[in-house]
């Protein structure tokens, strides 16, 4: 960037260099140019008039005659020249400093105003700076992708009606673990682009996860909306798949996986997927009477308890989320249950039944964190107030997991889009 800048800094320079010295000097015209050729003229006139005298073709009784004539034009053309002389030679001397200082005001300023407002700064970073100095792999830094997404949210400010710059101002709000404002920018390019099943299947994920995981209230009205328009939309049908197991109704959620089992490639990875998701729902509709099913390899079992000392007692129709996230990366849950306070202590069992959607399951995960909040609201939003608990990193699979219920989740600031921080 410092190269850039140098380089830039040097052209200004040279273009002023090359602007402002012939109006900061006063002109030195020469004055007796003029006079000059006007004799050589004449002078060419008498040289003339001696090459006829000598031909015949001019008398020479008239030679005195012809020679005073041209002396005469000689000095008439002359005096007009003397007399014209001082005004040119006034205007063409006369320094402009004034139109100097406003070319020297106005062409930098100009030159990085344009750069600014066409140009792209955050592409100025280099690998050699000393706070971007990890570029050399090739990878945008942090501060990069948030300079772009500012940048990108300024130029929205200054054109609301562009949707695809609102749907790609979402999703990178998204990429940054920002879901409040992904959400928000999700609702402009929704009120833009009301008929795309698409964006609004988009913005029913981003809002579940404002809602942590949870697919209900207007979540699931905008996976409604985007069957309505597109039955064979494909988020859209996994996330509607995912409500109804959330909710308990399999046998809606089994027609929905198999609806978008056959839209997709047969041997895709998708495709694998929702196949063992309607496994999953044939095997808890039909278990075996023998004796009870073996847990998954990666069910996590354990159970959650109070603390004998809490900021606060809840009520007994609280509800109690239990649910595992990644240790790392998004924090969207992998699997969840919903029980009421009153039920403490209880048992639970986390598995992919319990996923949320269906490419973020805990048999796809690593290490993860179980929590255990109570929340007075109900909602799946961490809020300030809450009671939690947690247990891990641990890994996909662990039994008998003990977690407690012992703090309680702080007010955390808002985050809102923003041009500049």
């Amino acid at each position: 960037m410092t190269i850039f800048w140098l380089l830039a800094a040097a052209l200004i320079v040279v273009t002023m260099a090359g602007l402002l010295p012939p109006l900061l000097r006063a002109s030195r015209a020469p004055q007796r140019a003029d006079t000059d050729t006007a004799a050589d003229l004449y002078r060419g006139q008498l040289d003339e008039l001696e090459a006829d005298l000598r031909a015949g073709t001019v008398a020479p009784e008239h030679r005195r005659e012809a020679r005073d004539e041209v002396g005469r034009r000689l000095l008439d053309d002359a005096a007009s020249l003397e007399a014209a002389s001082p005004a040119r030679s006034s205007a063409a001397s006369r320094p402009s400093p004034l139109l100097a200082a406003l070319l020297l005001a106005l062409i930098p300023s100009a030159a990085i105003v344009l750069y600014l407002h066409l140009g792209n700064p955050i592409a100025l970073w280099q690998a050699a700076d000393p706070d971007h100095a990890h570029e050399v792999t090739g990878a945008p830094s942090a501060a990069q992708i948030e300079g772009m997404v500012n940048q990108l949210a300024q130029r929205l400010r200054s054109e609301p009606d562009d949707p695809e710059g609102w749907v790609m101002l979402a999703r990178s709000y998204a990429a940054l673990e920002r879901p409040g404002d992904a959400a928000m920018a999700f609702a402009k390019a929704v009120t833009l682009s009301p008929d795309e099943p698409a964006l609004r299947a988009d913005y029913a994920d981003v809002l579940a996860s404002v809602e942590g995981g949870v697919l209900n209230g207007l979540a699931l009205a905008q996976i409604q909306r985007a069957l309505a328009l597109d039955p064979d939309q494909p988020k859209a049908l996994a996330l509607s798949a995912s409500a109804a197991m959330e909710r308990g109704d399999t046998q809606e959620a089994l027609r929905q996986w198999q609806h978008l089992h056959r839209l997709l490639p047969p041997d895709s990875q998708t495709a694998a997927r929702v196949a063992a998701n309607i496994a999953q729902i044939g095997t808890q509709a039909a278990p075996d009477k023998a004796g009870p099913q073996p847990l998954p390899a990666e069910a996590i079992t354990g159970r959650v308890r109070l603390a004998d000392q809490l900021p606060r007692t809840p009520a007994a129709n609280e509800t109690v989320f239990v649910y595992a996230r990644a240790a790392e990366g998004p924090r969207i849950p992998l699997a969840v249950m919903k029980r009421r306070a009153g039920e403490l202590p209880f048992s639970f069992t986390l598995d992919d039944s319990l996923a949320m959607r269906p490419d973020h399951r805990l048999s796809g995960a690593g290490r993860v964190i179980v929590e255990a909040r109570i929340s007075p609201s109900g909602q799946a939003m961490p809020a300030e107030g809450d009671l939690i608990g947690s247990a891990g990193p641990i890994e996909a699979g662990a039994r008998d997991l003990r977690i407690v219920i012992d703090g309680v989740v702080e007010a955390r600031p808002t985050q809102l889009p923003s041009a500049s921080r």
